[in-house]
């Protein structure tokens, strides 16, 4: 029974998932996606060949999603399922206490939890982001500083998840604050922290020791701290989101809105569990939760110390909030009795369904693409209407016109041909399979005020590219008119417009125009 009724639970989480495989990238994806591809497919090493600000994590990821599955936008999905099984399964071992009964179901709901949690309410733009991977790697880091064998063993898996959080985002490595008293108070019974304090110092540091080694090997470490550290603490100070306390409560407040009522009911379940832990004085009920208590604080320090509070960075706190549901399914199954201990998941899987339900806007957007994915794979859609589902994160750029102007330029050329988009639209490259002649294949930190780090010197880089490998292709967006983004910069330099694409200008290199070097 406690097999099966896990195994159902998990598979309808999988399903409320699954049609995120059909999904296009949003932009962050796309860099990601294409520095990734471009380090695998042509040895373009990041930083050095390809221009982006986040550690080189979530490219290797990409990497070797493109190594196992050819390039595409389902394999990083298909990760990201995974890692969505990954984080209940690791949750729900946290919670489980080791000596107590097995709590049949637990899995598998804590499962379909975290998959409401995460595709109920993050769209195709803001899932497959580094946040899910890194929120995953401190469940697990928890986990394994609670429940791995040997004390010494344990300081290692807790390191190496430190080296991971590391290179996909580096505030992540946070969450060792509450992973790491649980390691020290397991080792003060075994003979001293000191030699897992050692094991800890040094797995944490082999996995970004073996990264930062194959950089300085390839000539591009200096890339790599210069645009990893001071590009992005310039991005850092300069371009603030938030910048009062007000702003930061108002925020927040927007989000918990936007969670309602499935944040209420957690909330209000997870007082009710505390109190009774402190009426029954259950010290290790009370020790369950203050680890979530713990993971709850760390990831809303690392939300902050961002400064950006985009909407996708409140997925640091799914852990946390995957490990209270997780809580609440074991207090109130050890209340019940063994043979009435399967209802608290089942049950609580309802409730969690339900509680969405009622979320509106969010049950509404999951149900739109849900059903769009579906008609679209069955062939009742063509894929310009599925396109047309998905709406950009500023609603003026339309994610069927990027797509639209991939395909168009696809479809006009050779494997060859270099394509150079302008601006933030780096989906097309992944549309058109295409890649730009130099590092700087979308351009922020080229115009944007906020973003002046080393300006004069990357904008005379781009500009000799361009004048050198002559691409075939450029993508502009029409409403910029002025500057190396705008149509206007390239037209004196021999391009001509063939097309325009909702707000998309497409510019092709004149006849008899070949690249200097190939001359």
């Amino acid at each position: 029974m406690t097999r099966k009724l896990d195994a159902l639970l998990a598979a309808v989480g999988v399903l409320f998932g699954a049609a995120s495989l059909a999904w296009p990238f949003g932009w962050d994806t796309s860099v990601h996606y294409y520095v990734g591809r471009e380090w695998l497919l042509r040895g373009a090493i990041p930083y050095r060949d390809t221009f982006d600000h986040k550690t080189p994590g979530i490219h290797l990821v990409h990497a070797l999603c493109i190594a196992v599955f050819g390039e595409g936008m389902w394999p990083i999905r298909l990760v990201e399922l995974g890692s969505v099984v990954v984080l209940g399964w690791a949750c729900a071992g946290i919670a489980r206490d080791r000596d107590s009964r097995r709590s049949p179901g637990l899995t598998g709901a804590t499962i379909l939890a975290a998959s409401v949690a995460y595709y109920g309410f993050y769209d195709y733009w803001n899932t497959a982001q580094c946040e899910l991977l890194a929120t995953t790697c401190a469940a697990l880091m928890v986990l394994a500083a609670m429940r791995t064998r040997g004390v010494v063993r344990s300081a290692v898996a807790v390191g190496l998840l430190v080296g991971v959080a590391l290179l996909l985002k580096p505030p992540f490595v946070l969450f060792a604050l509450v992973a790491v008293p649980l390691l020290w108070a397991r080792a003060r019974g075994t003979g001293g922290l000191g030699r897992p304090l050692v094991a800890l110092v040094l797995s944490a540091a082999a996995i970004p020791g073996v990264v930062l080694a194959y950089f300085a090997a390839h000539g591009a470490l200096h890339d790599l701290v210069e645009i990893v550290g001071y590009a992005n603490a310039a991005y850092l100070e300069n371009e603030k989101r938030l910048s009062s306390v007000g702003e930061v409560i108002d925020n927040a407040a927007v989000v918990w809105r936007g969670y309602s009522p499935v944040a209420g009911l957690l909330f209000v379940a997870s007082g009710a569990s505390v109190v009774v832990a402190f009426v029954r004085r259950s010290r290790r009920r009370l020790a369950r939760w203050a680890v979530a208590a713990g993971m709850l604080a760390v990831g809303y320090a690392i939300i902050v110390l961002q400064l950006k509070f985009y909407y996708y960075h409140w997925i640091t706190v799914l852990s946390a909030g995957t490990l209270m549901t997780a809580s609440v399914l074991v207090d109130v199954s050890d209340a019940l009795a063994s043979s009435r201990r399967a209802w608290a998941p089942a049950i609580g899987s309802i409730l969690v369904l339900a509680a969405f339900a009622l979320t509106g806007q969010q049950a509404a957007g999951w149900l739109r693409t849900t059903v769009a994915a579906v008609r679209w794979l069955a062939g009742d859609w063509d894929r310009a209407r599925f396109a047309s589902t998905f709406r950009t994160w500023d609603g003026v750029r339309r994610y069927e016109d990027l797509e639209a102007t991939g395909t168009w330029i696809r479809d006009r050329s050779s494997k060859d041909d270099e394509l150079l988009v302008r601006g933030v639209a780096a989906e097309i490259y992944v549309v058109s399979g295409l890649h730009a002649p130099g590092r700087f294949f979308w351009t922020a930190f080229l115009t944007r005020p906020s973003r002046r780090f080393h300006r004069a010197q990357w904008l005379a880089e781009d500009a000799a590219v361009i004048d050198t490998a002559r691409p075939r292709w450029v993508v502009t967006w029409t409403e910029t008119t002025e500057g190396p983004e705008s149509a206007s910069y390239f037209l004196p330099r021999g391009y001509v417009e063939r097309t325009r694409i909702g707000g998309y200008s497409v510019l092709e290199r004149g006849a008899g125009d070949a690249p200097a070097a190939r001359r």
